[in-house]
């Protein structure tokens, strides 16, 4: 896996780069205020992102979201901070793993894994939504052309249960939805 590390801290750095190499990930370091954090993950395209900073100051957040915001991927911060605030406008922020102190090379495996497993599961939580995002709307849509249909059958003299009727059997020898036949209905009313 190609991890890039971010630091801002005072840790023994080389033996966590050397415990990430030992399992096979590629390891790129960079201080966490480089000018060129964008383009770095822009070019290098890891597939995690640990940070290790003394404090979780706001403008590191800042930083590696501005850089990931096209491309989500995990964000691993191993910090001092305990503020709760901090804390907060980190998961906020992305981050999938939030440690405070306890960046040692022995328990980065296990804090990797639960990250990657949050960030999978936060994934697929999104893309639930933005289906059932998708299906409401779809659903509201549907919901409006059968409204403009049964109105528009209203006013040439149906009342509403003759003017649903109307068109569910048009659906029905049309071999199509309700709404689409709505749709049609409409369409030759504006044809």
């Amino acid at each position: 896996m190609r991890i890039l590390l971010l630091h801002d801290t005072q840790h023994d750095l080389p033996a966590v780069e050397t415990a990430l190499a030992a399992n096979g990930d590629e390891v790129r370091s960079m201080a966490v205020n480089a000018l060129t954090l964008h383009v770095e993950i822009e070019r290098w395209n890891p597939a995690l992102i640990l940070i290790a900073a003394d404090d979780a100051a706001r403008d590191v957040l800042e930083h590696v979201c501005v850089a990931s915001q096209h491309l989500e991927r995990p964000i691993v911060m191993f910090t001092e901070d305990e503020d709760p605030v901090a804390m907060r406008a980190a998961m906020r922020a992305g981050v999938s793993a939030y440690v405070v102190a306890g960046l040692s090379p022995q328990r980065l495996r296990s804090v990797i894994g639960v990250a990657l497993e949050r960030f999978s599961c936060d994934q697929q939580r999104l893309a639930a939504l933005s289906a059932a995002s998708v299906a409401a709307h779809a659903q509201t849509s549907r919901d409006r052309v059968l409204s403009e249909a049964k109105a528009l059958l209203r006013r040439r003299g149906m009342t509403e249960p003759e003017a649903y009727a109307a068109i569910r059997t048009h659906a029905m020898r049309e071999r199509c939805t309700v709404a689409e036949a709505a749709e049609r209905v409409l369409h030759r009313d504006r044809a």
